[in-house]
């Protein structure tokens, strides 16, 4: 049966050596010249806020002599020094000083002492919370030798076991891929007409006021498509409103026929194939009216804008207006109607495929919205993945591609390198769920520090065939492995 100590934490002592722990292999090392020090096993333990250290301390091999004790005072002081910690003592003494002890009851409370050459190992453990600076620190026996009336000789100390628990910083390996998209880039020209009709009427008079200059935007804008050698005009479409007064039936009645002979005109200007152009039309742009009233200072806004919103059918809509806003009404009519009175239109055209690396590096430079995201991996590969200039052209693949999978995953493995991890995320929630794209989550949960969630992604990542998941999965599972105790004494 063996000898017991065992101690509180330094803020509440517990009961003082109890009836000790279980029986442990015998593994007996002398700490030093000089050190009288003998133990048979120690553990070092954390668990949760709590630091133990439970060791078997062998009395055999203490003779401070008879009149002399010895002081064994377990010490954890912090990797830099700056700070440290004394746990509970335990005193080894000689047959006069034992004796003394006991006849005098001078020990403290809490503590024991025990007889030099006992031959019952002594059990001691030890709790005290942890501190941050814990993460990384040593433990080590102090020895000091004394009698009843000398100062305490400081003896040489014995090294226990050094802790390490700070987690290595998660270094992860980059992945590039290679962007594959070559669907034809398809553009569009938009823009807003106000053709003049006469009233009533719905056939097109090109001089008739501002015809002349509001045709003319049409026209240009099909010009600049059609005279573009790289482009090809795929579809034209005209939209035509009209505005709120007047009998519905009749403004169904103009702007269809406005729209119709709008796109006639444009028709036969260009001799194109009629299967390329398509109309729609708005009887009313109550729309348009709406955004108007919404940002405007008209004394009654809210009344306006209630009767907007309403269920009304559009004639009583426009009359209640006009009935319960006078004022306001005559106002819109005159200055705000007119403009609901217009054409949109789009001019739909498809970009060729560039044959050289020459001719897509000049497209990059001046309209890099007409290039592929193959088109943006061919000039990427002339430079390194990661590289400054690499790095740019992947960018700017995002941005003309903001819904590329591969674009994404690229820049999110880019955003990963240069520390954005919250941008990395935005990237990565539209990177689709290729195994590239699980490696590259498992990256950006390994450097967040949730390394549960990295080895998931990765376990994934490699059991769909991607290799170097399955090195990171081993780089993390080192981290969460690792030693974090290295004993200084055979255990």
């Amino acid at each position: 049966m063996k000898t017991n100590a065992n101690t509180k934490p330094v803020r509440s002592l517990l009961p003082a050596f109890i009836i000790s722990m279980a029986a442990l292999a015998p593994a007996t090392v002398f700490a030093g010249q000089d050190a009288l020090l003998k133990v048979n096993d120690i553990k070092v333990n954390r668990n949760g806020g709590e630091l133990t250290v439970a060791l078997d301390i062998n009395p055999r091999s203490v003779n401070p002599g008879r009149d002399k004790e010895v002081t064994f005072t377990p010490v954890v002081r912090s990797a830099d020094g700056r700070d440290s910690l004394e746990l509970p003592s335990v005193k080894i003494a000689g047959r006069n000083r034992y004796y003394t002890h006991l006849r005098n009851k001078d020990l403290m409370p809490g503590n024991k002492v025990y007889f030099a050459g006992d031959k019952e190992d002594i059990a001691y453990r030890a709790e005290v919370p942890f501190e941050p600076w814990m993460n990384k620190c040593q433990i080590d026996m102090r020895q000091d030798l004394a009698n009843c009336c000398e100062s305490p000789e400081v003896g040489p100390e014995t090294p226990l076991a050094r802790l390490d628990y700070t987690r290595p910083d998660y270094v992860p390996e980059f992945n590039f891929v290679e962007l594959t998209g070559d669907s034809a880039i398809e553009l569009s020209a938009e823009g807003r007409a106000y053709v003049d009709f006469i009233v009533n009427r719905t056939e097109i008079r090109p001089t008739y006021r501002r015809n002349k200059v509001e045709i003319a935007k049409i026209i240009e804008s099909i010009d600049k498509v059609k005279n573009d050698p790289d482009a090809t005009i795929t579809r034209i479409t005209i939209k035509g409103y009209a505005s709120p007064e007047g009998p519905y039936d009749n403004n169904i009645r103009l702007a269809m026929g406005r729209t119709a002979s709008l796109k006639e005109y444009v028709r036969e200007h260009y001799n194109f194939n009629p299967e390329i152009m398509s109309t729609d039309y708005e009887p009313e742009d109550w729309e348009g009216l709406r955004e108007w009233v919404e940002k405007c200072t008209l004394p009654h806004r809210e009344g306006i804008l209630k009767i907007i919103d309403s269920s009304m059918q559009p004639d009583p809509k426009n009359s209640a207006i006009q009935q319960t806003y006078p004022e306001e009404y005559k106002l819109m009519l005159d200055s705000v109607y007119p403009g609901l009175r217009h054409s949109d239109y789009t001019v739909k055209y498809r970009i060729k495929a560039y044959a050289t690396v020459e001719e897509l590096l000049e497209v990059f430079k001046s309209t890099p919205e007409r290039m592929r995201p193959v088109d943006f991996q061919r000039i990427a590969a002339l430079y390194q993945p990661g590289s400054e200039k690499y790095n740019e052209i992947m960018m700017k693949a995002v941005e003309i591609h903001p819904y590329d999978s591969k674009s994404n995953l690229n820049a999110a493995t880019i955003a990963l390198r240069g520390g954005d991890l919250a941008k990395a995320g935005e990237y990565l929630d539209r990177a689709g769920d290729s195994p590239e794209a699980m490696y590259t989550r498992g990256v950006l949960a390994g450097m967040s520090g949730d390394l549960d969630r990295a080895t998931q992604y990765f376990e994934k990542a490699a059991s769909a065939g991607l290799a170097v998941a399955a090195d990171e999965a081993a780089k993390i599972d080192a981290i969460v492995n690792r030693e974090t105790i290295e004993y200084l004494v055979k255990r």
